[in-house]
């Protein structure tokens, strides 16, 4: 997960093939969709099947081996301890994801669980292919857990998912350039801009921020919402029906983002790595770069930078989701395993393997002394999720992505930024109207 496309893929391939999977969907939704279970076990049951017919799960995700590894160690934990349960887990590479969905789909032998980035659930949907959640999730998604695991998992009032991790983004600062430079951490915009006037080099060696300015991975458009977010603006209007963005709020926004980007420098993680820039926006999977890549680094990670309207903490969000076409026994033990992985004690070894960090309320008491830690933690509460439940999301995101390219290398300026993308928003949003 290192690698940004394995985070967000926004590609121009992938939008083809969430197409294909629209498509597909849509021809092969089951005309009976089997009932998700309503109560969990009784006490003392655990999450084993019922006396009788053993019950097997298959479970499919993308490829990243330290992850894979973690995974396949918690499935053998489990069918351990629940005997009555059997986990077939299968990978493959990110990039042919899309595509195993669609056709295990259309073939009837989709996986029980499946791992889904958050804006193909509307295909999905559409399809008839996921099952909704049943009230004791639910219940547990409520005790155990901030709001934006339920409420990014919910669509049509419906909840259809655990989030399997959700890619937060806090400020991460080079500590000892800011006490070099005598400057505090920034809590506002208007701070941030003073810390980085004594930060930015008269040279243009060294700068205060990188945010990203690239369309790989989709971290611009991430990085330039959570700006438009925090002065209280939106993507798109309340209906999802029209590009929302080009106004003077939008305008104010963009030339922000455009003074916190360095284009000339490169990808911005390398950027902080190399202690060219003070600050940058990224997760909790980077401790693992940030200390082989420069053991000698100081850091740390800071709550969202304030706005009038609030912080922000840019987010996506990757989903565990269950088979509307697997047994009513295959999908409460699918839930049951769901639920046991998303719980603190599990996540914690997902943190140890792959940096990932827990989503539960409570940190696990292994964590409690680990900063890093509670600061992502603490920012899950500002947690934003930066995609609209849209099926033609990834269209939209490239169209903007691509123009916030040409701002960054001043090739358009600020507000023909803002007129090209609602155009191209507003015809991805047209077409798919008609």
């Amino acid at each position: 997960m290192k690698n940004k496309s394995t985070r967000i893929g926004s590609s121009a391939a992938w939008i083809a093939v969430l197409m294909l999977l629209s498509l597909v969907l849509a021809a092969c939704a089951p005309g009976a969709v089997a009932p998700a279970p309503s109560a969990p076990a009784a006490e003392g049951e655990g999450g084993a099947a019922a006396a009788g017919e053993p019950v097997e799960l298959s479970w499919l995700s993308h490829t990243y081996e330290p992850w894979n590894n973690a995974l396949q160690a918690q499935a053998d934990q489990y069918m351990a301890e629940n005997p009555g349960v059997s986990i077939v887990y299968s990978q493959v590479p990110h990039s042919d994801l899309n595509t195993k969905i669609a056709t295990s789909i259309a073939a009837g032998e989709p996986p029980t669980i499946m791992g889904v980035y958050g804006p193909w659930m509307p295909q999905l949907l559409a399809g008839g292919a996921l099952a909704p959640a049943p009230d004791w999730v639910l219940e547990d998604l409520d005790a155990n857990f901030p709001p934006v695991m339920k409420e990014s998992a919910t669509y049509d009032g419906k909840v259809y998912g655990y989030v399997q991790h959700i890619g937060i983004h806090l400020p991460i600062i080079n500590t000892a350039m800011y006490e070099a430079a005598g400057v505090e951490p920034p809590n506002t915009y208007e701070e941030l801009a003073a810390v980085n006037a004594k930060l930015d080099a008269p040279d243009g060696s060294v700068f205060g921020i990188d945010l990203a300015t690239s369309k790989d991975g989709s971290w611009n458009v991430l990085h330039w919402s959570a700006i438009l977010k925090a002065y209280g603006g939106q993507i798109l209007n309340d209906d999802g029906t029209a590009a929302a963005f080009n106004t003077p709020e939008g305008l104010e926004v963009t030339n922000v983002y455009r003074s916190l980007t360095h284009a000339e420098l490169g990808a911005h993680d390398s950027a902080f790595i190399a202690e060219q820039t003070a600050m940058m926006w990224n997760g909790p999977w980077q401790k693992s770069n940030l200390e082989q890549s420069n053991p000698d680094l100081k850091y740390k990670a800071i709550q969202p930078i304030e706005g009038p309207a609030g912080r922000v903490a840019p987010a996506y969000v990757w989903f565990w989701v269950v088979s509307a076409a697997a047994t009513p026994e295959q999908q409460e033990q699918a839930w049951r395993f769901l639920q046991w992985i998303s719980a603190a004690e599990q996540y914690e070894a997902i943190y140890r393997n792959v940096g990932l960090i827990p989503i539960t309320n409570e940190i696990p008491e292994e964590l409690k002394d680990d900063e890093w830690v509670q600061a992502f933690n603490e920012g899950l509460q500002y947690a934003n999720i930066y995609y609209s439940k849209n099926a033609v999301w990834e269209q939209i995101d490239v169209a903007i992505g691509e123009e916030l390219e040409r701002l960054v290398v001043d090739e358009i300026t600020a507000e023909e930024f803002l007129n090209n993308a609602e155009q191209r928003v507003n015809e991805i949003l047209q077409s798919a109207a008609s």
